[in-house]
C-alpha cells in the first residue's frame, strides 16, 4: 500500500509538473511588451484592469480626443439634428469630407464621417452647434471628463491638434472610451469600416468614409474605436474587441509610429482574451505617474490661476510662437469666476521663417514623408495626404486654419 501511495503521488506531482511547463510555454500567459510610451488594457465590462504602462503619464491625446467629442454630441443632439457647418469649421485643417460654410448635414452623418475620417472640421461642427463656441464646448467636456473620474485630463479643443493644455492619460482615456462604448450609436458608429455620408444641402452631396482603424476587419472580434495622430502625440490608438462574453479596450499613447499602434493593441487584446479577461495587474512603469491636476489657488486681486502653471516657452495652442508676449488674465465678474482668456493669434508676418509646419494626420506614413515645412501665409499643407487624396479620393484643399484655444486648465 505504502508503494501504490507513494507512486500516486509521484504521478501527480509529476502531471503538475507538466502543466505548469505548458502554461509557461504558451504565449498567451506571457504579459505583453509594448512599445508605446503609455498603455493600459481594461475588461469593458467590469473596469478591472489587466495590463497597464505608464497609465498615469500625461499625453497628448490627438484624435482620441473625438471620442469624447462624439459621446456628448450623441447625448445632445441624438442621430437626427441638422447641423449647420460654419466657414472657420470648413476652414480646419485636415478636414477630408469636403464641408463648405453653410452646408448643413445631419448629426448622425457628421458624428460617423468624423469618427471614421477623423475630420477635424466636422468635430468643430459639432462643437458650435452643440454649445456654439469651441471654448464652451471644451468646458463640457472638461465637466464629463470629471464625471467620469478623470483626473489627470484636460481638453481646450474638441478635434485633438496639439494645444498647451490638451492632455489626458491611458488611464483616463480608458474610462472615456469603456463610457463610450455603453451607448448603442457610439458602438455602431465606431465599429463601422466604411459608410456613405450624406448631406441634407446641398442635395444629392455624400462622401464614401473609410476607417482608420485597421484593426476593424482584421482582428477577431474588433469593435471600435478610434485612431490617432500628431508630430506630438504621435501614434495613439483606443482599441475594443469582443470575443463571447469578454469585451476589452485597449489604450496606447505614443507609440512610435502608425503601425506600431496596431501592433500593440494586438498585444494586448491577445493577451487579455488569453487570461479571460480577468487575472492580476501587470504592471510595467518606466515614466512617474504625472501629479493630479491641482484646484486653483486665488491671487490677491481675486484672479483665479493654477497652482502649477504649464512650462514658459510653450509653443501655445495655434502651433506657433507668440514672440514672448504673456498671456493676461481677465479680472473676475462674479464670485467664484471662470477666467477666460483672450484668444491670441499671431499674425503671419510674425512668424519665423524656420517654424515648422504643424503636422497632424491619422496615417503617419504619408506624413513622415513630408518633413515640416516653413509656416507661410498659405498655411500648412494636409500632412495625412500631401494636399492631393485621401482615401484613393481627391480632397478639397482648405486654408489650413487652426482653431486657437487659449484656456487654463481649471479657468
Amino acid at each position: 500500500m505504502q508503494y501504490r501511495a507513494d507512486s500516486i503521488n509521484r504521478i501527480s506531482f509529476y502531471l503538475l509538473t507538466a502543466l505548469l511547463l505548458f502554461a509557461c510555454s504558451v504565449p498567451g500567459f506571457a504579459a505583453p511588451s509594448v512599445k508605446a510610451g503609455s498603455a493600459i488594457l481594461i475588461n469593458a465590462q467590469t473596469g478591472g484592469v489587466i495590463y497597464e504602462k505608464n497609465a498615469d503619464t500625461r499625453r497628448n491625446p490627438a484624435s482620441l480626443t473625438k471620442i469624447m467629442t462624439c459621446i456628448l454630441g450623441l447625448e445632445e443632439k441624438g442621430l437626427d439634428a441638422t447641423f449647420k457647418v460654419s466657414m472657420a469649421a470648413a476652414a480646419t485643417e485636415y478636414s477630408d469630407l469636403g464641408m463648405a460654410g453653410g452646408d448643413r448635414i445631419l448629426s448622425g452623418e457628421l458624428m460617423r464621417g468624423m469618427m471614421l475620417e477623423s475630420d477635424n472640421g466636422a468635430a468643430v461642427v459639432v462643437a458650435q452647434n452643440v454649445s456654439g463656441n469651441i471654448l464652451n464646448f471644451a468646458d463640457r467636456m472638461n465637466d464629463k471628463a470629471k464625471e467620469l473620474g478623470c483626473r489627470r485630463t484636460h481638453f481646450s479643443n474638441p478635434h485633438g491638434l496639439t494645444a498647451k493644455w490638451h492632455y489626458t492619460t491611458a488611464r483616463d482615456m480608458a474610462k472615456i472610451a469603456a463610457y463610450g462604448m455603453k451607448n448603442d450609436d457610439f458602438r455602431r458608429i465606431v465599429s463601422t469600416q466604411s459608410s456613405v455620408i450624406h448631406w441634407v444641402s446641398p442635395a444629392g452631396k455624400t462622401y464614401k468614409a473609410d476607417t482608420t482603424n485597421r484593426l476593424l476587419g482584421s482582428y477577431s472580434g474588433a469593435n471600435g474605436i478610434k485612431t490617432g495622430w500628431t508630430s506630438a502625440a504621435q501614434g495613439c490608438l483606443a482599441a475594443a474587441a469582443k470575443r463571447g462574453d469578454v469585451e476589452l479596450i485597449a489604450i496606447v499613447l505614443k507609440s512610435p509610429d502608425g503601425q506600431t499602434r496596431f501592433e500593440d493593441a494586438r498585444k494586448l487584446l491577445d493577451y487579455g482574451f488569453s487570461v479571460g479577461g480577468k487575472g492580476k495587474i501587470v504592471t510595467e512603469t518606466t515614466q512617474p505617474a504625472t501629479p493630479k491636476r491641482m484646484p486653483n489657488i486665488k491671487k490677491p486681486t481675486g484672479a483665479a490661476v493654477p497652482a502649477k502653471a504649464p512650462a514658459a516657452g510653450s509653443s501655445g495652442t495655434t502651433g506657433r510662437t507668440v514672440a514672448n508676449k504673456p498671456v493676461t488674465s481677465q479680472p473676475a465678474a462674479v464670485a467664484a469666476p471662470t477666467v477666460r482668456h483672450p484668444i491670441v493669434s499671431a499674425p503671419a508676418k510674425t512668424v519665423p521663417a524656420t517654424s515648422p509646419a504643424p503636422v497632424a494626420a491619422d496615417n503617419p506614413q504619408t506624413a513622415a514623408a513630408n518633413p515640416p515645412q516653413p509656416v507661410v501665409a498659405a498655411g500648412p499643407a494636409n500632412a495625412e495626404t500631401n494636399g492631393n487624396t485621401v482615401s484613393s479620393k481627391p480632397v478639397v484643399k482648405n486654408t489650413g486654419i487652426r482653431m486657437p484655444i487659449v484656456r487654463k486648465p481649471g479657468a
